[in-house]
């Protein structure tokens, strides 16, 4: 459900945010699969047809109210405690949802420490490790997200994109001067279903009509990526409708 706030959604010299939702079922997207793939791949198939239908193998389980995870990825690709000034930003977030949507509770590092060995490789060790640590504390999703800053080397276009585990879901125009992005997806906890990827981006000239119109924060981010982080919280805050109307688990928005 769109609001009229969203028309907001926002340019702050550069498209703030962009993202995609998924609500899509794994037994529809298999039933496709007939003799005609079996005959392509051979009469066994392969070990990639095997691991395709594996993969694919997976239902959405969204349901509002729900614990919502914070899951914030430091600076060395680990997951890390979430900053005194963005727990401010998601709690605007939380206050500008309502009871309906129910909390975003930060993923504890200490206690994903008990239950997993800390994920500092790959992003899947990484994003398992956070798992892990969500279903300790009993989180039904979590909001896995990083921040970073632009080099400000405007002939590469790619500098902004030194994400160490979730990468950009949309890289912006070589002209375009973004000094900070912060970029997310939304997973299930239990089986790691992708609800939702979103990026946005920012810099030190200001924030969103859209944003400042439910975040007290405006005034006080100090930084390009504190910015990014409440670029992003506008974007969530736009989406969890969107998936709850997907998933026929509509709640309502407070203003």
């Amino acid at each position: 459900m769109k609001h009229s706030w969203a028309a907001g959604l926002a340019f702050i010299g550069i498209a703030a945010c962009t993202s995609s939702i998924q609500t899509t079922s794994g037994a529809d997207y298999l039933a496709r699969y007939d003799g005609s793939y079996e005959v392509a791949g051979g009469a066994c198939g392969s070990d990639t047809d095997a691991d395709v239908k594996r993969i694919a193998a997976i239902e959405p389980d969204l349901h509002f109210p729900a614990r919502i995870g914070l899951a914030r990825i430091g600076p060395r690709g680990n997951l890390a405690p979430v900053p005194a000034s963005e727990l401010a930003i998601w709690g605007d977030l939380a206050t500008s949802l309502g009871e309906a949507y129910g909390e975003f509770v930060p993923v504890s590092p200490m206690i994903a420490a008990m239950v997993s060995d800390e994920g500092e490789g790959s992003s899947r060790e990484v994003i398992d490790h956070i798992r892990r640590g969500a279903a300790r504390q009993h989180l039904d999703y979590v909001l896995v997200y990083e921040t970073a800053s632009e080099s400000r080397n405007a002939s590469n276009a790619l500098a902004l994109a030194d994400l160490t585990i979730i990468g950009m879901f949309v890289l912006p125009s070589r002209d375009v001067k973004a000094e900070a992005t912060a970029s997310a997806i939304l997973l299930d906890v239990r089986n790691g279903y992708p609800y939702a990827t979103l990026t946005a981006f920012a810099d030190r000239k200001g924030l969103s009509r859209a944003v400042s119109s439910w975040s007290t924060r405006q005034e006080l981010a100090a930084s390009a990526e504190e910015k990014a982080v409440l670029e992003l919280a506008n974007d969530v805050r736009d989406t969890l409708p969107e998936l709850a109307k997907a998933t026929k688990t509509e709640a309502p928005l407070e203003n």
